[in-house]
């Protein structure tokens, strides 16, 4: 048996919508919570020992917290900084805490606290002649809508007879104070000012703030909603990146409940079909905005979540294989692999380069479309950006001299005469040990990919 009492459960449970809830699943909930609150004593224990201290604090409990990948608290923090206290023990000076000292007659002396009020009762008018008087006691007409709406969700829930039965009970509200409000609104206005020096305010203050954890939620479904209605504004789509990354920058913030919601307008930045309304704007510094910041919540959230990259690079490799998709977003696909590191990029792109070049760059170039030549171009230099990477790997081995002509013939065999000779072009002076380390790529997993 639990020490947490199944009825509080219960309790927690109704205040947030959840009805009939079993005793047995109340039961096991409640076992589950204090095996929590044990476990996350105990790490809070280990780090209060490991600062050599005897009294648990809250930053303790919140260190336990972020170990167990656990929202911290907030609003709680020592009451002031421990005193210390010197003393002379065998000619060592030996530190201790000081007590504080209380003494009993100044307390008595104090004098009580006041009763409190007693109870008391107000009238108020309900209606007048018909009309409801706009007064606090009375419900809002939000509240009144949503009582009409539940009501008719009985009347017509069904022809079984059971909807006179249903008990809908409203969802919980999250209530935001008038100050925070504000601020929300002061900041989504002026991250899409015409001001530079208000739109850096505003970014500095999501950046720094420490205080905005009630309103991540919000902002959150607020880049989402701005991306989703303005997927062919530039200006609106930079502004909303550069939210997220203040964001995600926060120190203070725990965002890592929110990644699920946040990354989708990041994807939707880097590999969408058309994020401009003139296509020979400059969206190709957008894309390779969203790539750096996709890249980054990889590497600060990866070890938390083992799936998050695999994930990211299993839908930017089907968005890169995919003739049908523009080449815009083929070349999302191919900075955003190339942003998760040059390991990435060996298993998931350089075994497909000439595939996509004979496929997707070559048709291209040769439709004689200004735009679609533009686009082949910038795949094209992506995907040289790309074998510069990963031939600098082989630059810190040994130098064996210049390239063969054999090696090179071998290159270009393997990614492409298109690419391969931009690439030899562009490196004439390419060593043997660089020229292997894109050979040995292309090589063992194109042996990899016809095997499956």
């Amino acid at each position: 048996m639990s020490v947490f009492p199944k009825e509080t459960v219960k309790n927690i449970g109704e205040s947030l919508g959840i009805t009939n809830l079993k005793d047995d699943a109340a039961s096991a909930l409640a076992q589950d919570v204090e095996y929590r609150v044990h476990e996350l004593i105990q790490e809070a224990t280990k780090f209060m020992r490991h600062s050599k201290r005897t009294r648990l604090t809250v930053d303790d409990i919140n260190s336990a917290l972020r170990a167990k990948n656990v929202e911290p608290l907030y609003g709680y923090a020592c009451s002031g900084p421990p005193k210390f206290r010197k003393a002379n023990v065998a000619s060592t000076d030996v530190y201790f805490t000081q007590d504080d000292e209380l003494d009993f007659d100044t307390i008595l002396s104090k004098p009580l606290p006041k009763i409190p009020l007693d109870v008391s009762f107000t009238a108020h008018w309900l209606a007048i002649e018909g009309v409801q008087p706009a007064i606090p006691q009375n419900p809002t007409p939000g509240d009144a809508k949503a009582d009409l709406l539940s009501k008719r969700s009985k009347s017509h829930g069904g022809t079984s007879g059971l909807s006179d039965q249903v008990d809908v009970k409203p969802l919980v509200k999250h209530v935001l104070s008038k100050e925070l409000q504000m601020y929300f609104e002061r900041i989504t206005e002026a991250v899409l000012s015409e001001d530079e020096r208000l739109r850096s305010q505003a970014f500095e203050s999501l950046r720094m703030d420490p205080g905005l954890h009630q309103l991540l939620p919000y902002f959150v479904q607020h880049i989402h909603k701005k991306v989703t209605q303005n997927h062919k504004d530039l200006d609106v789509l930079d502004a909303m990146l550069s939210m997220a990354h203040s964001l995600l920058n926060n120190q203070h913030l725990f965002v890592e409940p929110y990644l699920h919601q946040l990354i989708p307008p990041i994807m939707t930045c880097l590999v969408g079909r058309t994020i401009s309304e003139d296509p020979f704007q400059d969206h190709w510094s957008v894309r390779r905005r969203a790539a750096s910041l996709i890249a980054n919540i990889c590497r600060h959230y990866g070890k938390a979540y083992h799936t998050l990259q695999p994930r990211i690079a299993k839908t930017l490799v089907r968005a890169l294989l995919d003739p049908s998709r523009p080449l815009t977003t083929q070349y999302g696909a191919i900075i955003g692999l190339d942003a998760l590191g040059t390991e990435v990029t060996r298993v998931l792109v350089l075994p497909h380069i000439k595939f996509f070049t004979t496929h997707c760059l070559q048709n291209a170039l040769e439709n004689g479309n200004a735009q679609k030549v533009q686009e082949a171009e910038k795949c094209k230099e992506a995907l040289l950006g790309v074998l510069e990477k990963v031939a600098k790997d082989g630059a810190h081995m040994e130098t064996s001299g210049q390239a063969s002509e054999q090696e090179k013939k071998q290159l270009v065999d393997d990614i492409g005469q298109l690419l391969g000779d931009a690439f030899l072009q562009k490196r004439a002076d390419i060593t043997s040990n660089e020229l292997q380390s894109i050979l040995e790529s292309t090589t063992t997993t194109t042996t990899t990919t016809q095997h499956d």
